[in-house]
């Protein structure tokens, strides 16, 4: 479902470029006419052109806006500004209830002080009894407090949830459906801003997937074909240069005679002619130069299954290395996080940061952001490019079978 999705959103996506790029020729028409057949501007022509220089304005900064960098642009700075509003929204609150916290322990400590200071008898079952009833209803609110986003951070703690690289991934999170709900917003407020923000965020980045995915997937096209191939495609080259001697070998040699007009027809073009005796054959410039000049468009080159399966699983290897160094991690739990995150299934149970004795907290935030963002596009790519193959695999079968004519069908 998420791959027929994905090419949907793609094709979509070309269709609204295609359009507006006709628009954009057609207003360009418009104006060399109008421009042609005004000799004399009136007040009412140049207000007309000031509305024409307005308006091919507006479809250049849209035509951008749709790019590719354009997209890749606008997720980033979508990103950043989620992150401002978040943590504008979710800061103060964060900071009111580890002070309500802290404040209900102080009362605490005074309650125990001043109900040992006022027994007479200090009896070791009255006042246990009576510090656990007190410990118990801090305890309670602890606990009441901590649903509330309480994590047990102190006042001069630098590790808040609600930083600004914090509220960053926060924000990817949402846009991305990932959702590890490791925080999340307890105000009227943020819960409204996180609704708005994923209707418009969810279809800004399955936009800016598809586009990207189908960059990567010609990019990694091209690299697989001239690097990767470039030796079985010099085998090719080899294999094709005999083949076509060894037609030209027959061909001349069917029609080299002594004095007859074919051998002279032959020389006055530069073709090779075989000697009576047939001892020695020169191979024709023509042919070594028609098959140096043979290309393979990298375009139509398929890429294994295999090739990017393991793509995809040498990414979530560097990723669960990666995250186990930092959060001292087993190897399992790394690869067990890469893979709930590249997924978006975003459980939650484990992420960088997360730990009170976790150190370098906004560092691993900003780098996780970037995983979560490049392995999403990696994603993208691995399915674009699988997506190709098996169209390619199930082409060759009809073809095989008699069941389709057509080599380009699909």
């Amino acid at each position: 479902m998420s791959l027929i999705f994905y090419q949907t959103v793609h094709n979509l996506y070309r269709v609204v470029l295609q359009c507006t790029r006709k628009q954009r020729r057609d207003e360009l028409l418009q104006q060399q006419q109008q421009q042609s057949g005004q000799q004399h501007p009136t007040v009412r022509s140049i207000r007309s052109e000031r509305m024409e220089r307005c308006k091919s304005c507006c479809k250049s900064v849209t035509t951008f806006i749709f790019s590719r960098v354009g997209l890749c642009l606008l997720v980033v700075a979508y990103a950043f500004g989620g992150g401002v509003v978040f943590q504008f929204l979710e800061g103060p609150h964060e900071g009111e209830v580890s002070q309500g916290v802290h404040r209900r322990l102080n009362i605490t400590v005074e309650r125990l002080f001043m109900t040992s200071e006022q027994s007479k008898v200090l009896h070791i079952n009255n006042w246990t009894t009576m510090a656990r009833q007190i410990l118990e209803e801090y305890q309670l609110e602890l606990v009441r407090q901590t649903k509330r986003g309480h994590q047990g951070e102190r006042l001069d703690d630098d590790n808040k949830q609600w930083t600004f690289p914090g509220a960053i991934l926060y924000a990817i999170t949402v846009f991305t459906t990932i959702g590890y709900g490791h925080i999340t917003c307890k105000t009227n407020y943020g819960k409204i801003m996180t609704m708005i923000y994923a209707i418009f965020g969810i279809p800004l980045m399955l936009l800016c997937l598809a586009n990207i995915g189908s960059t990567m997937a010609d990019a990694f096209r091209f690299i697989y074909c001239n690097v990767c191939c470039s030796y079985c495609n010099m085998i090719k080259k080899r294999r094709n240069l005999r083949a076509l001697q060894s037609v030209e070998l027959s061909h001349n040699a069917t029609s080299s005679l002594p004095s007859s007009p074919t051998t002279r027809t032959l020389a006055v073009n530069n073709l090779p002619v075989v000697s009576s005796d047939n001892t020695e054959v020169k191979s024709s410039p023509s042919v070594v130069e028609f098959v140096d000049n043979f290309t393979i468009d990298y375009r139509k080159t398929t890429i294994p299954i295999s090739v990017t399966l393991s793509l995809l699983s040498s990414y979530l290897i560097l990723g669960a290395v990666l995250f186990s160094e930092w959060e001292n991690w087993k190897l399992l739990d790394g690869a067990y996080f890469c893979f709930v995150t590249l997924a978006t299934i975003g459980l939650g149970d484990l992420v960088p940061g997360k730990s009170i004795t976790s150190t370098q907290v906004e560092g691993k935030l900003i780098i996780c952001a970037l995983y979560v963002l490049f392995g999403l596009s990696l994603m993208a790519m691995c399915f674009n490019l699988m997506q190709e193959e098996v169209r390619a695999k199930f082409r060759r079968l009809g073809n095989k079978l008699g069941i389709i004519d057509d080599p380009n069908f699909w």
